[in-house]
C-alpha cells in the first residue's frame, strides 16, 4: 500500500520531504481556530521566525543598498550582493511558510504558490550555502595567491561564480518544485501543500532517500569540507607569514566554522534520520519532534551571514559602514563611488603581494 503524500511544514520547505504519515485532526474546524488553539511549540517557532525576518530583511536590506550604490564595481561588491540576495529571499518567504503554523497546516494560497514559495526558500538556501563557499575559497586564494588574484581576480570572475552557484542551487530545488502539490482533504475544505513522490510510486521510498543524502552532501558536506579546508590553509598562511593577526585570524576561522556548523548540521541530520528512518519508528517521531527547531536555526544562519562576513573582510566592514553613512548624508565624494572602492581594492591586492 502506498504511503500518503508528505505534508507541507514550514520546517519542511527545504529537504526535510519524508514525512510520510498523516495526523489527527484536533484542532476542530478551521473557522473556530484561534491564537489560543496554536500550541506552544508553534508560538516560538512563528516568534523565532517573527525575530529572524525582522532582522533579516533591515540586515539584508541595507548590504543590498550599500552594494549596489557603491560597492558594485568590485568582487567583494558581488560576493556580498549576491550572498545578502539570497538570504533576503528566504527571508521575505517566512511570512508565508508560517502562515499554516496558524491554520493547523491549512494552505490558503493554492498550488501555484505550493508549488513556487517553498521552492524559493529551497532556492535561496542552497544559494546562500553555495555563495559561501565561493567567498570562503575567494578569501584563501587572496592570501595564498596575491599574484594571480591581482591578475584574475575580477567582478566578472565573481559574477560567473555567482551564477554558477545560483544554477546548482536551481538543481537542487527541482525535486521540492516538480513533487509539490496540494492535497485536499475529502472530509473538510482542508487543502495541505504536501510533497507526493506518487509519479515515481515504484521507487518512492527510494527517490526520498537519495534526495536527501544528494542535498546533504552538496548542501552541507562538501560546502562544509571545503570551507574549513579554506580557512585552515588561510590560518596556516597568516601564522608561516608571522603577521600579527593570528589570534584575531583564528577567531574569524572560528566564527565562520562554529556558526556554519551550528546552524546547518542539526537540520540535514534530521532531514537524513526523517528519509531513512520508518514512520512509526521512535526515530522517526524524534526527529518530526526535533524538525521545527533544527529549521529555525538553519533559518538564523542566514539572518547573521551579511554580519559575519562583513566583519571577515579585512578593511571591507569599515569601508561599507563609511559609505553607508555618506549615503544617508547624501554626501558625495570627487571621485565616483566605484573608482574610490576599485582603488581600494587594488590597493589592498598590491598589499597582501607586498607582504607575501
Amino acid at each position: 500500500m502506498d504511503a500518503p503524500p508528505t505534508p507541507f511544514y514550514p520546517w519542511d520547505v527545504t529537504w526535510n520531504d519524508t514525512w510520510d504519515v498523516t495526523w489527527n485532526d484536533t484542532w476542530g474546524n478551521l473557522d473556530e481556530l484561534d491564537v489560543a488553539e496554536v500550541p506552544l511549540g508553534h508560538r516560538f517557532v512563528l516568534a523565532l521566525y517573527s525575530l529572524i525576518f525582522l532582522l533579516g530583511v533591515l540586515g539584508n536590506g541595507a548590504v543590498l543598498w550599500v552594494t549596489a550604490a557603491e560597492l558594485r564595481r568590485t568582487v567583494n561588491g558581488v560576493w556580498f550582493f549576491h550572498l545578502a540576495l539570497a538570504d533576503l529571499l528566504s527571508c521575505l518567504a517566512l511570512p508565508f511558510l508560517a502562515l499554516p503554523l496558524t491554520t493547523d497546516h491549512h494552505w490558503p494560497l493554492g498550488r501555484p504558490a505550493c508549488k513556487v514559495l517553498p521552492s524559493l526558500t529551497v532556492l535561496a538556501m542552497f544559494a546562500s550555502v553555495l555563495l559561501l563557499t565561493a567567498i570562503s575559497g575567494d578569501r584563501c586564494a587572496l592570501v595564498t595567491r596575491p599574484v594571480w588574484c591581482h591578475n584574475r581576480r575580477t567582478p566578472a570572475l565573481a559574477r560567473g561564480a555567482c551564477a554558477g552557484a545560483w544554477a546548482l542551487a536551481a538543481l537542487l530545488t527541482l525535486p521540492s518544485f516538480i513533487f509539490r502539490t496540494v492535497r485536499l482533504d475529502p472530509f473538510s475544505a482542508k487543502a495541505t501543500c504536501v510533497l507526493s513522490y506518487g509519479a515515481v510510486r515504484p521507487h518512492q521510498r527510494g527517490a526520498e532517500l537519495t534526495t536527501a543524502v544528494v542535498r546533504f552532501l552538496c548542501g552541507f558536506l562538501g560546502p562544509f569540507v571545503v570551507i574549513s579546508g579554506c580557512y585552515g590553509r588561510l590560518l596556516s598562511r597568516v601564522r608561516e607569514r608571522g603577521l600579527g593577526r593570528s589570534q584575531r585570524a583564528t577567531r574569524t576561522v572560528l566564527v565562520v566554522i562554529v556558526s556554519f556548523f551550528v546552524c546547518w548540521l542539526p537540520y540535514h541530520v534530521v532531514g537524513l534520520v526523517l528519509a531513512a528512518s520508518a514512520p512509526d519508528s521512535a526515530a522517526f517521531r524524534g526527529a518530526q519532534a526535533a524538525d521545527p527547531a533544527v529549521a529555525g536555526l538553519a533559518y538564523v544562519n542566514g539572518c547573521v551571514n551579511p554580519v559575519i562576513y562583513l566583519a571577515m573582510g579585512r578593511g571591507l566592514g569599515a569601508q561599507v559602514r563609511r559609505s553607508w553613512r555618506g549615503l544617508l548624508r547624501g554626501v558625495l565624494s570627487d571621485d565616483p563611488p566605484s573608482t574610490a572602492t576599485d582603488s581600494r581594492a587594488r590597493s589592498a591586492v598590491t598589499t597582501e603581494e607586498g607582504s607575501d
